[in-house]
C-alpha cells in the first residue's frame, strides 16, 4: 500500500485527511491539519466549551464568546455555568433548571435562548454538548456554541429589526420609534408620519432633520411635559408612558400617547429608548367632553341651588302675610264657628308651604356646598332635653309616649355644630312620632360606640319600613307612600338629616323591621372619650369615618384597579386615579399630588423599593404616605392591607394612612 502525502501547497492534494490516513501523517502534517480544522471552526459565529459539573472547570474557546465578553471564560460563566446575567431574564429559569438536571444525569444538551452581546444588541445563542466520561470516571460536557440570529443587513435610519413587528404595528396605525442615546437622534417609522398627514416615504432621512421637523409639530405647552418624561426614564429607568397634542398638516389638532422602554449593555449603561406612538384623539374627545359634560352639569346644578334660594326668599314674604292676616282674622269675634275652621285650614296650608319652603332651601344649601357646619363640643344630652321640650306637644297629641335615657353618657360631649345638631335630633324624633301608632312609644338613648364615637338612638314602634322601600329612605320628596295618607310631610326630612350629619363628619343609619318599628341613629366622636370606649372592639364599617381624600393607586393588573373601585363604590367622599405603571404613578404623584399612594407590590419596569425610593427622594411626594397592597410588610411601604382585603380592612388602613400624614405634618411644625 503506497503512502499518501497531504501538502497543503499542492493545489491537488486533499486538505481532510481520512479516518484511515490520521495514521500515516506526520507531527507536522497533523499539526497542519488540527490547525486548519480548528480555524474552520472557529469562524465568527461559533465557538467551543467544555463543563466539568462536579469541579465546577471549564474552558470556552471561538469568536462567539467575544460577542458577549472579552474573556471567553466569563462569557461561557454568564450564559451557562454561572449567574447567566447576561440570559434573558424570561429564560433564565428554564435555564438553571436545565443545566441542574445535566448535573445529576443526562448525556446530551440541545437548547437555545437569548442573550445580550457586549454592545447591548440580543441575539439568539444556540448551545449543544454531549457527555463524555474521563480517565478517572467523572462525566464533563463537551459541545459547542453558534450565533444564529437573523443576520442584519444595512438598513436606513427610518428601518427597524423585527419586521413582523413594525408589519403589526402599521397594520393597526400605531407608529414605531427609535431614541439613540449613543449618538442623541431619534428615528420615527413611517406610520408616525402619516398621522400627521404626510404621504408614505416621504419621511427624512437625516433623523436629526426629522426630530426638527417633529417638534415644530408639538403643541408648545406640551413640549416640557414630554421632555421631562423622557428624561425620566433614562435618568430613574422607568416605562415611559405620556400623552401630548400634535398639529395636523391640514391644521386640526390629534392627540398621541408615547410609551417606550430604556435598553441597557450589559455593562448597565443606557443605550437607547424604543418605543410605540398611538393615536388617541378619539378617545381623548371622548374624555374631553365628559368632562365639559360635568363641568356643565356642576354649573346647572349651581345655577338651579341659587334660583332655588331666590325663588324661596321671595315665597316667604307673601306666605308670611297669609298667616299673618288669617292669624288676625281668626281673632276677630265676628267670624262665626264655620269661617274660622276655614281659616285654620288656611293657616295649616300655608304653615304647610312655609315649612316646605325652609327644607327646600336647606337642601339647596347644602347642594351648593354653601353649609359651613361650626363645629364644637358640645353635650348632646343637653340638647336632646331642647328637642324633647319643643317635641312633647306633638307626641301628646299624636298620643305617643317620648322617653329620653341617657344611661348614664348625660356629661358626655362630642364634636358637633349644635344648631345642625339639634336639626337633625328634630328630624329623626318629629318622624318617630308622626309615623308611630296611637299609644306608642319613641325612645332617645346613647350608647357608646368603638373608637370613641357616641351614639344616639331613635327608637320607635311604628309600622316599620319594607326592605324593598328601605334603599330610598334618604332620597329627597319620597315618603315611600305615605304621602297617600293624612300624616303630613314633605319627604326632606331625612336627606337634609342625612346630609347634615356628613357634614359635621358623623354617621347616620337605621335599621327597620316592617310592623315592629324602626331605629334610626346617628353617631358623633367623642371629646376626650374615656379609656374604655377607646378599647372597645372595632365595628368593621369604618367608610363613613373617613375624611374626604385623593388616592392613587400605582398597579399595573386591570383587574385589580376595577377590584379597588368597586370596594369603594360606596365611599363617596374618596376619589381613585388609576396609573396603570409606576412611572406615570410617579408622574401623577409629582403632579397631581394625592392625599395617599396605595401601590402593588409586583411594579411593572422598577421595583417595589426602587419606587419608594424615587418618591422618598423627592421633596414634592417626600410626605405622602404609602400603603402596599400586599400579604407581607414591607420597610419600603409605611403601611400595607392584605390582598384579600373587604371594605372594612382598606377602609382602616386608609384612615390609619391619613392620620399618619397629619401626624408627620404635625410633628414638622
Amino acid at each position: 500500500m503506497s503512502k499518501t502525502t497531504l501538502t497543503q501547497s499542492n493545489a491537488g492534494d486533499f486538505l481532510l485527511a481520512t479516518p484511515s490516513e490520521l495514521a500515516s501523517l506526520g507531527a507536522q502534517q497533523a499539526l497542519a491539519q488540527v490547525q486548519y480544522l480548528h480555524g474552520l471552526l472557529l469562524n465568527t459565529n461559533q465557538g467551543f466549551w467544555e463543563w466539568h459539573p462536579e469541579t465546577g472547570a471549564q474552558r470556552a474557546t471561538g469568536n462567539v464568546w467575544q460577542q458577549l465578553h472579552e474573556n471567553p471564560d466569563v462569557a461561557l460563566s454568564s450564559v451557562w455555568s454561572g449567574d447567566l446575567s447576561l440570559v434573558h431574564a424570561d429564560e433564565r429559569d428554564a435555564l438553571r433548571a436545565l443545566r441542574n438536571r445535566l448535573s445529576q444525569q443526562g448525556t446530551f444538551v440541545d437548547t437555545a435562548f437569548r442573550a445580550s452581546a457586549r454592545d447591548g444588541q440580543p441575539v439568539w445563542l444556540r448551545l449543544w454538548a454531549r457527555a463524555f466520561t474521563d480517565s478517572a470516571g467523572k462525566r464533563f460536557f463537551l459541545g459547542g456554541c453558534s450565533d444564529y440570529s437573523e443576520p442584519l443587513e444595512a438598513r436606513g435610519p427610518s428601518n427597524f429589526s423585527g419586521e413582523r413587528l413594525q408589519n403589526a404595528l402599521d397594520a393597526v396605525g400605531d407608529g414605531f420609534w427609535e431614541w439613540d442615546l449613543r449618538v442623541d437622534e431619534v428615528v420615527l417609522s413611517e406610520a408616525c408620519w402619516q398621522m400627521l398627514g404626510y404621504p408614505r416615504r416621504q419621511s427624512d432621512a437625516d433623523a436629526r432633520a426629522a426630530l426638527a421637523r417633529w417638534k415644530t409639530h408639538m403643541l408648545p405647552d406640551d413640549y416640557p411635559e414630554v421632555k421631562q418624561a423622557m428624561e425620566d426614564t433614562v435618568r430613574e429607568r422607568l416605562p415611559l408612558d405620556v400623552e401630548y397634542r400634535l398639529k395636523h398638516q391640514q391644521g386640526h389638532v390629534i392627540w398621541v400617547r408615547c410609551r417606550g422602554n430604556l435598553q441597557t449593555s450589559s455593562g448597565g449603561q443606557p443605550i437607547r429608548v424604543l418605543g410605540t406612538l398611538q393615536d388617541v384623539t378619539a378617545a381623548k374627545k371622548k374624555q374631553l367632553q365628559a368632562e365639559q359634560e360635568l363641568l356643565r352639569l356642576k354649573q346647572e346644578s349651581k345655577d338651579r341651588a341659587e334660583l332655588i334660594s331666590s325663588l324661596g326668599h321671595e315665597l316667604r314674604t307673601p306666605l308670611n302675610a297669609i298667616l299673618g292676616f288669617s292669624q288676625m282674622v281668626e281673632l276677630d269675634q265676628s267670624v262665626n264657628p264655620d269661617q274660622r275652621l276655614r281659616l285654620a285650614e288656611i293657616r295649616k296650608a300655608g304653615q304647610h308651604l312655609l315649612h316646605l319652603v325652609g327644607d327646600v332651601l336647606d337642601l339647596a344649601r347644602i347642594d351648593s356646598n354653601r353649609l359651613a357646619p361650626s363645629i364644637e363640643p358640645v353635650q348632646p344630652a343637653n340638647l336632646v332635653a331642647d328637642c324633647r321640650q319643643l317635641l312633647e306637644p306633638l307626641a301628646e297629641t299624636r298620643k305617643v309616649s317620648l322617653t329620653f335615657e341617657p344611661l348614664g353618657w348625660e356629661r358626655a360631649y362630642i364634636l358637633a355644630d349644635p344648631v345642625r345638631f339639634k336639626q337633625v335630633v328634630l328630624n329623626l324624633v318629629g318622624n318617630a312620632i308622626k309615623y308611630n301608632r296611637e299609644n306608642g312609644r319613641v325612645v332617645i338613648s346613647l350608647v357608646p360606640q368603638a373608637e370613641g364615637w357616641l351614639r344616639l338612638s331613635v327608637l320607635d314602634t311604628g309600622c316599620g319600613i319594607p326592605a324593598s322601600k328601605q334603599p330610598q329612605v334618604f332620597e329627597p320628596f319620597n315618603r315611600l307612600g305615605a304621602e297617600q295618607g293624612k300624616i303630613e310631610g314633605t319627604g326632606v326630612g331625612l336627606a337634609i338629616a342625612r346630609q347634615l350629619t356628613e357634614a359635621m363628619g358623623g354617621r347616620i343609619g337605621f335599621d327597620s323591621e316592617e310592623g315592629q318599628g324602626s331605629v334610626f341613629w346617628i353617631d358623633f366622636l367623642m371629646n376626650d372619650a374615656p379609656s374604655e370606649v377607646l378599647r372597645m372592639a372595632a365595628r368593621p364599617d369604618y367608610a363613613r369615618a373617613l375624611p374626604p381624600c385623593r388616592l392613587l393607586y400605582v398597579t399595573g393588573r386591570t383587574a385589580n384597579a376595577n377590584r379597588l373601585r368597586g370596594v369603594l363604590s360606596s365611599v363617596e367622599q374618596a376619589t381613585v386615579q388609576v396609573c396603570n405603571d409606576a412611572m406615570k404613578g410617579i408622574f401623577s404623584a409629582r403632579t397631581a399630588r394625592p392625599d395617599l399612594i396605595l401601590v402593588d407590590d409586583d411594579l411593572h419596569g422598577v421595583s417595589l423599593k426602587d419606587f419608594s425610593s424615587i418618591l422618598r427622594d423627592d421633596p414634592v411626594t417626600a410626605r405622602i404616605p404609602l400603603v402596599g397592597i400586599m400579604d407581607q410588610p414591607a420597610h419600603c411601604v409605611d403601611l400595607n392591607v392584605p390582598v384579600n382585603y373587604d371594605l372594612a380592612r382598606l377602609s382602616e388602613a386608609l384612615r390609619r394612612g391619613l392620620a399618619f400624614e397629619f401626624a408627620h405634618d404635625a410633628g414638622q411644625e
